[in-house]
């Protein structure tokens, strides 16, 4: 019955509001930011963060590893229930951070925005640029672990005639639907009339991704699938309100970190920042990454894929297969495991830094922060094996720097140029 209601609300207004109208930014001259928080209940999981990662960049696995015969899995359905996220649940103090329910996923972080005055729980992603949210229009039982958006309880939501999206994956995953304007506010800075898509149609892998209820999309306007007429992202709409036409990124490792539009706090890093021209061509966050080096080994080429994205809407590093190669052999009993889809080995084992350039700079991974998360146990020894943070890109077109890679520094996303610039974190 809800549903039915929603579609025949989003006709009426179709009808009598979809008129092509003027983006409206606010609070021209300033900057704001909005925290980016780690949920309390996420369970990191490798093997879905991977499979996650190649389903957006529709990679196609060509290589299977090894059938292990000692190795048995974490079962994720055993760690937590899913259930409802919704506005009443409590907040904590801090502001901008988000509590729900447990879910397994690739969004590890997420961040609140306000969209026709009903707070939604989204993923910020710098590798695609549409912005679109779970809805009422959804089936009821397929917006079950989600905040949804109501068109029909917000006063300023409006259809977009003749206007639809289509967002497919590698995988044949996808969300499809129509797209409506409304006001969107991230971080107490507002955009009227913001293109959103409205999915009427989701696949299940997708509504499986509880962790999140919808994408905001932070990449160039080329990769936009929204016809007939590609629309501006929000970055895009209020770079012309802001103090400085940047977004800075400070990813924490202990799950909380913020990203802060309009200004480059000197504050948030130490030392020089360095810049790097970006190619916004294809629509992403592009840069050439040509050189290597493992541990305190010397400098190597990458000679497979030279170039590289900055995601923060991807959990891991999914680098040229010979810098994943080169990387694991340097880790004692490592293997590459058809049963996780990737590398993994001893949780005990010694990690080796990775350094990979942007553009001209070295940026040094820690080897501690390359374990992205357990993933089961080796029934033969006893020992807990862990799930590597950076695994093939299977020799697609560039390499993808997602969070493990971005939580080393201060990041910033610079519509100047464009540039990417980055720091050390202070």
């Amino acid at each position: 019955m809800h549903l039915l209601q929603t579609l025949a609300f989003l006709l009426l207004v179709y009808h009598a509001r979809s008129v092509p109208a003027p983006l409206r930014p606010q609070l021209k001259g300033r900057s704001f930011k909005v925290d980016r928080v780690r949920r309390a209940d996420y369970v990191a999981h490798g093997p879905t963060a991977l499979r996650n990662a190649y389903r957006k960049f529709g990679i196609v696995p060509t290589s299977f590893g090894l059938d292990l015969e000692d190795f048995e899995p974490i079962n994720l359905k055993d760690t937590h229930p899913a259930g409802n996220q919704t506005d009443n649940e409590p907040e904590p103090e801090r502001t901008g951070t988000v509590s729900a329910t447990s879910v397994q996923s690739n969004a590890q972080f997420v961040s609140p925005v306000i969209i026709g005055g009903q707070k939604i729980i989204m993923t910020f992603d710098t590798g695609s640029s549409d912005f679109w949210v779970m809805n009422t229009a959804i089936p009821e039982a397929e917006q079950q672990g989600h905040t949804v958006f109501d068109p029909s309880k917000s006063p300023t939501f409006k259809v977009m005639q003749d206007a639809e999206f289509q967002i497919r994956y590698g995988d044949s995953s996808y969300a499809a639907g129509m797209v409506g304007t409304d006001t969107v506010n991230i971080g107490g800075a507002t955009v009227e009339n913001q293109a959103i898509g409205i999915p009427l149609e989701v696949s299940p892998s997708l509504l499986e991704d509880q962790a999140s209820s919808g994408l905001v999309g932070l990449g160039f306007l080329s990769i936009s699938t929204i016809e007939p007429k590609k629309q501006p992202t929000f970055f895009g709409n209020v770079v012309p309100t802001l103090d400085e036409p940047v977004l800075t990124a400070s990813l924490k490792t202990d799950g909380v970190g913020e990203y802060e539009f309009g200004i480059i706090d000197t504050n948030k890093y130490k030392g020089k920042m360095a810049n790097v021209t970006v190619d916004p061509s294809n629509g992403f966050w592009q840069f050439p990454s040509t050189e290597f080096a493992i541990g305190d080994g010397p400098r190597q080429t990458i000679t497979q894929v030279p170039t590289a994205i900055a995601d923060t809407g991807t959990s891991i590093i999914m680098a040229s297969p010979e810098v994943v190669e080169a990387y694991y052999a340097e880790v004692k009993n490592s293997v590459f495991a058809s049963d996780s889809g990737g590398y993994i080995y001893p949780c005990m084992s010694e990690m080796p830094n990775l350094s990979i350039a942007v553009g001209g700079t070295m940026v040094v991974v820690p080897g501690s922060m390359m374990t992205f998360s357990p993933v089961g146990t080796n029934t033969t020894t006893g020992e807990s094996m862990c799930f590597g943070g950076i695994q093939s890109n299977q020799g697609v077109d560039v390499q993808v720097f997602g969070d493990v890679f971005l939580k080393t520094l201060f990041v910033v996303f610079d519509h100047r140029g464009p540039s990417l610039g980055i720091a050390t974190p202070a």
